[in-house]
């Protein structure tokens, strides 16, 4: 869209031009020419072109300081220059950032949280995007002294003569910058950063008015799809959300036609009046550059196009008794890759969104590892120390191979028989954190990986348990293991001998024996008159008696 700069100047008379002139210009000009009227104005410009000194400076107030303002103030004009971002006011790069999401960890308040967790980074996903100036255009006009000296045959002849230079400027440069603009949907293309959405084409003959109205239901979806979250429907893949008033929708004059415009503004859910200003229409011909394309959906940040620099330079040239002006207009003309961009588009199937599934298909080498206190590196270990902490790493192999997926789960029981139920302080968390309770009692552990998907899959370690435990409740106590190697040390107790009564102890980690017969704790036996009793004491499974105790006791009876 053009806008006819005649509204602009049509009320300005040659007096008004020449007063008009005359305040913006030097002191010398003000003293030698005098304010212009009905009466003298013949006087006016013979006094100009008399003095080349004082009818340059006019030209050059008439061109330069008014004209050019006249044509600064509507360069907004063309029907995208509501998408430019103002004037770069510094430097000739537009830097645009993106971030993206932060990745959540569970929370474990018994997680021990080292260094790393608290005075480390976790670097957030951004992505940047530089947009340079990439248009430095320059349009030249020659003003001769012939041509404006007629201008003032008529009492709106400057106004005319200012209306048709600036027009021609103004219109040459906002059908290049339209053109420009325009031709960033198709360098889009050129790149795939469109989502296609296949529609039928409504600028043909044959379309119905089913094909407008699968239009209409296409453009609501979209607009209740995209404020969700998500990362398909950019060029960067970054996770964006569009609520419905940030819209922008650009649809060629077929389509626009085909739909009725009430049905649209409700496809988006807003008035007819608001719609209008979220629209804009492209021609058919020499528009998108796209073939097939109907419509496109997207933000007003799709743009990133601003203006550098426009500016205005003259030169006499005394030859030709010209002047010769020059209108320079640079600026960044580029898109947003961050900006969710949908074409629908005839000529296209729509784009697939297929979701590659990288499940877990076997387990590969499970260790648990610690983590040396010298230089943070991590190795593994076959014992564990109760009351310690490590971590559990496990290779899951995808398929295909290198898949995202990390749905794993983590366990750890008993060894085989276990010698009691395991410490509810021993535990794996979702980090892969093993924690063995300083209680724990069994001396083999294992720790096992396992695809969440499928159960069958999954890879395991078995670890020795070393280490004093520690039993906090109900009975407090330490059981040595001062030579960490995996058996508890216990000393075993005398048992009871009372009249002829022997009675057992009921000491942890020791099996007492009369000859072959295992004893429970507790357990009375008599001693007839004369005969002997030996009782010994070996140790269970998992302990082992300290070196020195004894661990034979010969009971008596006399009667």
């Amino acid at each position: 869209m053009v806008i006819d700069i005649r509204r602009q100047v049509e009320n300005f008379k040659t007096v008004d031009w020449l007063n008009a002139v005359r305040n913006v210009s030097s002191n010398e000009y003000r003293d030698r020419v005098p304010e212009a009227t009905q009466a003298n104005i013949t006087d006016v410009v013979n006094s100009l072109w008399n003095v080349p000194n004082l009818r340059n400076q006019f030209i050059d107030g008439l061109i330069n300081r008014i004209g050019m303002v006249i044509f600064r103030n509507l360069t907004w004009t063309n029907p995208l220059a509501k998408f430019k971002r103002g004037m770069l006011e510094y430097g000739e790069t537009i830097e645009e950032i993106m971030a993206g999401l932060l990745e959540a960890t569970s929370y474990d308040a018994d997680r021990d949280e080292l260094e790393k967790e608290i005075f480390g980074a976790m670097t957030p996903e951004v992505q940047v995007s530089y947009h340079h100036v990439d248009r430095r255009d320059r349009y030249k006009l020659t003003i001769k002294e012939p041509e404006l000296r007629k201008a003032f045959l008529t009492s709106t002849g400057v106004s005319e003569f200012v209306t048709n230079l600036m027009s021609m400027l103004q219109n040459s440069d906002q059908v290049d910058e339209f053109l420009i603009m325009m031709r960033l949907f198709a360098e889009m293309d050129n790149a795939d950063g469109f989502f296609i959405d296949h529609t039928a084409d409504l600028s043909l003959s044959t379309a119905v008015e089913g094909d407008a109205r699968y239009m209409l239901k296409r453009l609501r979806n979209w607009s209740n799809t995209l404020p969700f979250v998500s990362r398909l429907y950019n060029p960067a893949g970054m996770p964006t959300a569009i609520s419905p008033d940030k819209l922008e929708l650009f649809v060629t004059a077929s389509a626009d036609a085909a739909m009725d415009v009430d049905a649209l503004a409700a496809a988006f859910n807003i008035g007819k009046a608001e719609f209008a200003s979220r629209k804009t229409v492209i021609p058919d011909i020499n528009g998108f550059n796209i073939p097939g394309v109907q419509a496109i959906l997207t933000t007003r940040d799709f743009f990133v196009c601003a203006d550098q620099r426009i500016e205005t330079t003259s030169q006499f040239n005394p030859a030709t008794l010209a002047n010769n002006y020059w209108l320079h207009h640079w600026g960044v003309y580029s898109v947003s890759r961050f900006a969710p961009a949908i074409m629908f588009n005839a000529d296209r199937p729509s784009t697939v969104i297929s979701e590659n599934e990288t499940p877990v298909t076997s387990m590969g080498t499970v260790t648990v590892n610690t983590q040396s206190t010298v230089d943070d590196t991590w190795s593994a270990v076959t014992n564990v120390t109760r009351g310690k902490t490590y971590n559990v790493f496990a290779n899951a192999v995808t398929t295909p191979a290198g898949g995202t997926n990390d749905a794993v789960i983590y366990t750890v029981t008993p060894n085989g028989n276990p010698l009691s139920s395991l410490s509810q302080f021993t535990y794996v968390n979702n980090y892969g954190d093993l924690h063995i309770g300083p209680d724990e009692h069994n001396n083999s552990l294992i720790v096992t990986a396992m695809s969440i998907d499928d159960p069958a899959v999954k890879g395991a370690v078995t670890v020795g348990v070393i280490g004093d435990l520690i039993e906090p409740w109900p009975n407090p106590k330490v059981i040595q293991d001062s030579n960490d190697n995996g058996l508890l040390e216990v000393t075993p107790s005398e048992p009871a001998f009372a009249a002829n009564v022997i009675t057992i102890p009921g000491d942890e980690g020791v099996q007492y024996k009369n000859g072959a017969t295992n004893l429970t704790a507790g357990q009375e036996i008599t001693v007839v008159n004369g005969a002997p009793v030996t009782i010994t004491a070996v140790a269970k499974t998992g302990y082992e008696i300290v070196t020195g105790a004894t661990t034979s006791w010969t009971f008596t009876y006399a009667a």
